[in-house]
């Protein structure tokens, strides 16, 4: 899998963090998983999946006393379009595969 180069050289933006969330619920995974995946804290997981989830970017299922996160087809539109914006503004940036 090709992997993007990060687009600044300081701290994650905004957009950055949210596209790192929802490459990483391509699969179902749980609260801590997306902590661990994406280097976030309780706080910042919680706050940005909240968002998420009030945006329709992602879905919440609870299977068995488990919850559990997906990115929905929004989601994925959201994660194409970033891509090209990100690919427009640095060229030499290997595209990232989404799937």
């Amino acid at each position: 899998m090709l992997r993007m180069r990060k687009v600044s050289e300081g701290n994650r933006s905004k957009f950055e963090i949210i596209a790192e969330i929802l490459r990483n619920l391509r699969n179902p995974i749980c609260w801590t998983n997306v902590m661990s995946h994406c280097n976030m804290n309780s706080k910042q997981s919680g706050q940005y999946l909240n968002f998420l989830k009030s945006s329709d970017l992602i879905k919440v299922q609870v299977a068995a006393g488990k919850i559990t996160y997906q990115r929905t087809e929004a989601g994925r539109a959201f994660l194409k379009h970033y891509n090209k914006i990100v690919l427009l503004l640095d060229p030499s940036i290997s595209a990232p595969t989404l799937m």
